[in-house]
């Protein structure tokens, strides 16, 4: 009897020493593997910043560690930057595909003359750029045309009132660049470029306004 309560007693003590020694052994560090996988997570998320591997190891894969990704802190004396929001009635630029589109159309008009595709890239696809009209537009004078406009093609009669504090040459540039997409919007160019050999849309309506002016 003596003999059982005895066992007993020493299979009790047995279990609660376990359960102690459970209970107050530190939990223990990630391994390699679990840290490396939480090392490319962090890597593939872009929140490393300037860690290394061997910092990374002691900061996030210690004791108490989680083998989930978690964000790794910043390096000391660099602050992680934030990314700034953008405004919702920011204006934005045309898209490559847009801006080379319209690029091509300016050059088979005559729009473009001139023009390499980084300088037209930053003066007509930034942000609020309208993908139809193009606005950087030489204003070298015209040569005098010698050729007729074809039939239907519309000029103004007058430099536009709007462009009284540009000088004459922009004046009539300007003048005539309205009007040009006027007749473009209402397919009534016939064929007639912007600039072309023998006189385009810009040297007949350049000559229009100087002999009304």
């Amino acid at each position: 009897m003596k003999i059982q309560t005895l066992s007993r007693l020493g299979g009790a003590a047995l279990l609660t020493g376990m359960a102690v020694f459970v209970l107050s052994s530190p939990a223990s560090a990630l391994t390699m593997a679990e840290c490396s996988t939480k090392y490319q997570a962090a890597k593939d998320a872009g929140t490393l910043g300037n860690m290394k591997w061997n910092d990374f190891r002691k900061a996030q894969c210690g004791t108490d560690s989680s083998a989930a990704p978690a964000a790794a802190p910043a390096a000391p004396g660099k602050p992680a930057k934030q990314a700034a929001a953008p405004k919702a009635d920011e204006p934005k630029g045309l898209t490559m595909q847009q801006c080379s589109a319209k690029y091509k159309a300016a050059q088979e008009t005559g729009l473009a003359t001139g023009l390499k595709w980084n300088a037209f890239r930053k003066e007509e696809c930034g942000p609020g750029a309208d993908p139809e009209k193009v606005t950087a537009v030489s204003t070298k004078e015209p040569a005098a045309p010698t050729t007729a406009a074809p039939s239907g093609v519309k000029f103004p009669s007058a430099v536009f009132s709007k462009y009284a504090s540009e000088t004459e040459g922009k004046q009539r540039m300007k003048t005539c660049l309205d009007q040009y997409y006027a007749n473009k919007s209402a397919n009534s160019l016939n064929g007639l470029r912007w600039i072309q050999k023998g006189g385009g849309y810009y040297s007949l309506c350049n000559a229009r306004l100087k002999g009304n002016s």
